[in-house]
């Protein structure tokens, strides 16, 4: 009998215990937040929020900071969404930081991220008029991915037109009148294949010749020098014999200075005369020297091109 009151009254206090202790977890998970200071938001999305719901977590760079605590249409503008945000007071939330809709690995369920804000921004405040501070939005990956696709699908369906236009009658003849010229002008190259042929190998021949006229014009400018220093010597000597004639016709009779007046004249001329061909035989040199294809084509040569 004893033994059974003892078990009845473990049996008893157990439940009491555990009615506690389920009462504090209770009272803890419900009253929880109260401890925790937070800062409302909003953010207004221009997009569908499908599978974002009340409670949905607000990451901030992954950290959970807050929860989602209203999901309405904006008054004031129907096409967008007003979310109203319960961040914990300690988060750095800035006037250049963003709020974009994210959606949790495969499971579909969506969440607030917060992201961006620079170290030197001043925090985000409320404005004039404003009930609470607004976090811009910007478009989720899903709404960047719809945009792009959508832009995709008008620049394929504007290919699409212009090749139709160039498909259509007068298109296809100015196609059909481009192959036929490429096709006259490709054969026009082929029947001229021998001509062509010739041609390089002549040019070829015609480079030839003139390395080997170069090459032969060494020794016949070297010797137009010397013919040229032969004549300037022959020049000084013919001038200094002149000179001595001069004086010893001075001190002669007048035979002698009639002799010199007919003669000196002459030589003279002839010593002018030696001078220029000594000058013409080095411009001929400095000419050939400077290019040979002048023994080739002589003077007349055409200013080469670009490229040439």
């Amino acid at each position: 009998m004893l033994n059974r009151r003892i078990n009845n009254a473990l049996v008893g206090l157990f439940v009491i215990v555990f009615a506690l202790v389920w009462l504090a977890i209770t009272l803890w998970l419900a009253l929880g937040d109260y401890s925790t200071n937070y800062i409302t938001y909003r953010v207004y999305m221009d997009e569908s929020v499908a599978g974002l719901y009340l409670d949905a977590p607000v990451k901030y760079r992954g950290v959970e900071v807050g929860k989602v605590t209203r999901i309405e249409l904006n008054p004031a503008v129907p096409d967008q969404v007003q979310l109203t945000l319960a961040v914990v007071s300690s988060t750095p939330i800035r006037v250049d930081t963003e709020a974009e809709l994210a959606v949790q690995g495969l499971t579909g369920i969506a969440f607030v991220d917060l992201k961006g804000g620079g170290l030197h921004s001043p925090l985000l405040q409320a404005g004039a008029g404003q009930e609470y501070p607004v976090i811009k939005s910007s478009p989720s990956f899903f709404a960047r991915l719809d945009t792009s696709s959508s832009e995709l699908i008008a620049n394929i369906n504007a290919i699409a037109n212009r090749l139709a236009q160039l498909l259509d009658a007068e298109g296809r003849e100015s196609a059909r009148q481009i192959m036929a010229n490429l096709s006259e002008i490709t054969g026009t190259i082929a029947n001229r294949k021998d001509e062509m042929d010739r041609s390089l190998v002549n040019i070829a021949r015609l480079l030839e010749n003139s390395a080997t006229a170069s090459e032969d014009l060494q020794p016949l400018l070297a010797q137009a020098n010397e013919t040229a220093r032969s004549f300037e010597t022959m020049a000084v000597k013919v001038t200094a014999v002149s000179d001595g004639l001069s004086t010893y016709v001075g001190g002669s009779g007048p035979g002698v200075q009639q002799f010199t007046r007919r003669t000196l004249p002459e030589l003279g001329a002839l010593i002018t005369e030696l001078q220029a061909l000594a000058e013409s035989l080095r411009a001929v040199s400095a000419k050939l020297e400077e290019d040979p294809r002048v023994l080739l084509y002589g003077n007349q040569l055409e200013t080469p091109g670009p490229g040439e």
